[in-house]
């Protein structure tokens, strides 16, 4: 190479899938809640599934992070997952922050974030010492005054915080949010929507469930649209 040449420049390499999902079916009995759902995740995505409610959107989710059996294919950074196996899929680093938050509402707010880091440090001890149990809390001061608390007894808006939170603390890969803000103030809406940007500017791949879609569009670059239990990249 002489003096005056330049190398080409090198193409950055493509960011890897982070979720893959072809042909995914989930029914209930006779109910056929989501027939054929295929689309991909990227890694570093923020991901928005939309659509009408009652549409299959939550089932989707659900047959992805394995709450629910499934039929179809869905592989979580290039390895399969396992069919119905919602410990597997977050230790292989997919979380879900279920709709209606499903705390355990006798366990104080602490308790409730800790369970989500003992998906992975099987000890409420190394929780409690655990990073991700401090970056849970500090994204959400306002929970601070609560955590010795009954979560039952924090009001809705509260209680979405800690379900992220407990979500967060399970060092996930990527998090699965399914209606964020579902009967919460404009107000607490959008601050649980400024903590999702925050998790997302982190590095954390998003996938946000939302029948409202607008502040879930502002947010993500990435959209698959439900319809009739069908989806697909938008």
């Amino acid at each position: 190479m002489t003096g005056d040449e330049t190398a080409a420049p090198t193409a950055p390499a493509p960011a890897a899938a982070a979720l893959t999902v072809r042909n995914l079916s989930v029914t209930y009995g006779n109910v056929v809640a989501v027939h054929g759902a295929t689309f991909t995740v990227t890694e570093g995505d923020a991901c928005a599934i939309t659509g009408p409610n009652g549409n299959g959107k939550s089932s989707i989710l659900m047959g992805v992070t394995g709450m629910v059996r499934r039929h179809g294919e869905v592989t979580i950074f290039g390895t399969p997952a396992r069919n119905g196996d919602v410990r597997w899929a977050a230790r292989h680093g997919l979380t879900l922050v279920p709709e209606r938050r499903q705390l355990y509402p006798d366990l104080t707010t602490a308790d409730n974030i800790l369970l989500g880091c003992y998906t992975w440090t099987r000890s409420i001890g190394k929780a409690r010492r655990s990073d991700s149990y401090t970056r849970a809390v500090d994204l959400f001061p306002e929970l601070k005054p609560h955590l010795k608390q009954a979560a039952g007894t924090l009001s809705g808006g509260q209680q979405q915080m800690v379900a992220i939170a407990r979500g967060l603390a399970a060092a996930p890969k990527i998090l699965a949010v399914d209606e964020p803000c579902l009967g919460l103030a404009e107000a607490i809406a959008k601050r649980v929507y400024d903590v999702l940007a925050q998790i997302h500017a982190d590095g954390t791949t998003l996938i946000v469930v939302e029948e409202a879609p607008r502040r879930a569009l502002a947010l993500c670059n990435r959209r698959v649209e439900v319809r009739n239990g069908m989806a697909g990249a938008a």
